[in-house]
């Protein structure tokens, strides 16, 4: 019976996986672009003669970002180019065995952009650990950067050090598990729709890219590096005059009102998928506004008082703010079109 059921549960996925690939390759989203001996994908919307491209850099393991961006580049995609690059492992892109250090994701990025002929410079826009491949990429080749928003990036410093990072051996058991089909049984657990509102297609085109992967060679390398990736990147900086915004978002809560508005979006959101809300004890603000100012004192001002010519601006929020604070994210982009027309 348990044989049976793998192998079900096998054959279920690779059908499921074979019929995703042909809506997201009917919905434009498959573009593989060789870098090699492997492809990246590269999805582009907007005006290719557009006066910008902005370039999104997924967050650790997030595999939809550039949908998730949507609500946000929507607005600049009659004038400008949208690009969304999945490095080695993530979305549509092949997995492969190179360990993913900082400089051969960004040597990636690098071969995938020009190799589909989108010519820099580039505007990117990365989440989290993207934050860490965007700081060694315009400090290596300031040329090819026009300017940088940071959607809440990974906080680096020269002892960077990030806890509960998988084992190899975990690693290679979750590997295991989402080739044989279980990652999408689990799904529900994993892979929650997106926020706001957004049509039924958005949603599938969402669930089919998160639920294709998992975990593989490509990101459990990944993972395992991140620290060193971190310190790395921190440590390779040079300081230059690129128009950069570092968007706080978890560590931007500066009043009372931001802290209850983000409980309560969260809140939303966990109703929305199944959850019960949490009940915040309201006594907790002032311990958070404390924790958030001293991180961006200790560690965020100091990161970007390094890259230089970098602008803090305070969202306070979800990890996710371009969910949670669409508005104020298209807003910050604004403000880096005005600060590179000034420059």
């Amino acid at each position: 019976m348990f044989v049976l059921f793998v192998a079900a549960v096998f054959t279920f996925n690779k059908i499921k996986l074979a019929q995703e690939f042909e809506m997201l390759k009917d919905a434009g989203y498959y573009n593989p672009v060789s870098v090699g001996d492997y492809s990246l994908n590269v999805y582009t919307s907007g005006n290719p003669e557009g006066k910008h491209r902005l370039v999104a850099l997924a967050g650790g393991g997030v595999m939809n970002y550039g949908m998730h961006l949507t609500p946000v580049t929507d607005r600049f995609k009659d004038d400008n180019q949208i690009v969304v690059v999945d490095r080695a492992g993530y979305g549509l892109s092949d997995d492969n065995r190179n360990t993913q250090t900082v400089e051969q994701i960004v040597s990636d990025y690098r071969a995938a952009l020009q190799n589909a002929g989108i010519e820099a410079p580039y505007i990117l826009l990365p989440h989290s650990i993207g934050g860490v491949y965007a700081t060694y990429w315009v400090s290596e080749y300031p040329d090819e950067i026009e300017g940088i928003v940071f959607f809440d990036g990974s906080q680096i410093t020269a002892d960077f050090e990030l806890d509960d990072i998988p084992t190899p051996a975990a690693d290679t058991r979750d590997m295991i598990l989402c080739k044989m089909g279980f990652f999408r049984l689990a799904s529900s657990h994993y892979v929650f729709p997106l926020p706001g509102e957004r049509t039924e297609e958005e949603q599938k085109i969402s669930f089919a890219l998160n639920v294709r992967n998992g975990v593989n060679h490509a990101n459990a390398s990944e993972n395992e590096l991140i620290n060193e990736n971190g310190r790395f990147a921190f440590e390779h900086i040079k300081e230059n005059d690129v128009p950069k915004i570092y968007v706080c978002a978890g560590t931007g809560f500066a009043t009372e009102e931001d802290v209850l508005n983000h409980v309560e979006f969260m809140n939303e959101q966990r109703v929305n998928n199944g959850m019960k809300p949490i009940n915040y004890d309201k006594s907790l603000i002032p311990i958070t506004l404390e924790q958030s100012q001293n991180m961006r004192d200790t560690v965020i001002k100091p990161y970007i008082e390094k890259m230089g010519n970098c602008e803090m601006v305070l969202l306070g929020g979800d990890h996710f703010i371009f969910d949670q604070r669409p508005d104020d994210c298209a807003d910050v982009i604004r403000q880096l079109f005005d600060k590179i027309e000034k420059k």
